[in-house]
């Protein structure tokens, strides 16, 4: 029995530092998007509706990883990262540009983008190791012992 206990609180250990480090590294991709912003906001227009969607998207995905244990917030959060990485690659692969963005072909060095493509790697990664932990544990996406979602008040009184 000791030996489960402490099984359980070292995954509910894990659980909390990966949550602490996901959560200001999706604000950090949010913030690298908002720096960028401006320059993306000329006459193709697409690019910078893209990094409005991303940094929406990053800070829904930050509070939701800090408020829910669930699959679901892990699963938003990698996928927006692995989404903005395909961005980036898109934007520089392409020959003809990408989403109308044809100065960025070929500008692999630039430091904000090097510094996203960091933190999305970051993302993933930690979204992998929660979901290899939860699988690991034969969960589907809660710390052991501790449901997904917690359940709900009950109002009534049995008669």
């Amino acid at each position: 029995m000791a030996a489960r206990s402490l099984q359980t609180s070292s995954a509910r250990d894990a659980d909390v530092v990966m949550r602490a480090v996901a959560a200001p590294a999706l604000a950090a991709l949010a913030v690298i998007h908002v720096v960028d912003l401006p320059g993306t906001l000329g006459p193709d227009r697409l690019v910078g509706i893209g990094y409005l969607a991303i940094i929406a998207a990053a800070i829904l995905a930050g509070a939701a990883v800090i408020a829910r244990r669930g699959w679901l917030a892990w699963a938003a959060a990698g996928g927006l990262a692995a989404a903005a990485m395909g961005g980036y690659v898109l934007t520089r692969a392409l020959p003809g540009g990408f989403l109308g963005d044809h100065h960025d072909v070929g500008n692999w060095d630039c430091s904000l983008g090097i510094a996203a493509l960091s933190v999305e790697a970051l993302i993933i990664v930690l979204a992998a190791a929660w979901a290899w932990q939860m699988l690991a544990q034969g969960t589907s996406g809660s710390v052991k012992g501790q449901p997904a979602v917690p359940p709900a008040p009950q109002y009534s009184h049995p008669r």
